[in-house]
């Protein structure tokens, strides 16, 4: 597999405040086969309005029916992920650029089935 497609898994609810920074950081990556599936979880702020901002035919929106816990949420997400790998990013939280192009490197080894990463605290 030399460029196995990603499928990026986003839940939001609410989260307008640092959404447009957490998009971007997708958007930046280095590697570029990659999908974001939006799970919307009935937000009520203006996520949907943002998310919608952006034109890139990689972004991809899903709006529940209605809302619930985030692991039924992330369950609802994750049928329509298409990739041949999963990744996880939360409303508030971003990436450095190269990070998929890193992790998916690693799967290259065959003993590798899992990826993870430090996690960098900070605030504004």
């Amino acid at each position: 597999m030399e460029k196995p497609l990603i499928s990026i898994l986003m839940n939001c609810y609410n989260g307008e405040e640092f959404l447009h920074d957490s998009i971007t950081s997708v958007l930046n990556q280095t590697y570029e086969n990659w999908e974001l599936v939006f799970w919307d979880n009935k937000s009520n702020d203006g996520s949907e309005k943002i998310f919608k901002s952006y034109s890139d035919k990689r972004l991809k929106y899903y709006l529940s029916k209605d809302h619930s816990k985030l692991g039924e949420a992330r369950r609802r997400g994750y049928e329509h992920l298409k990739g041949d790998f999963v990744a996880v990013l939360d409303t508030d939280d971003i990436w450095y650029p190269s990070k998929l192009e890193k992790q998916v490197s690693c799967f290259n080894d065959p003993d590798v089935g899992i990826v993870i990463s430090n996690a960098y605290f900070f605030n504004e």
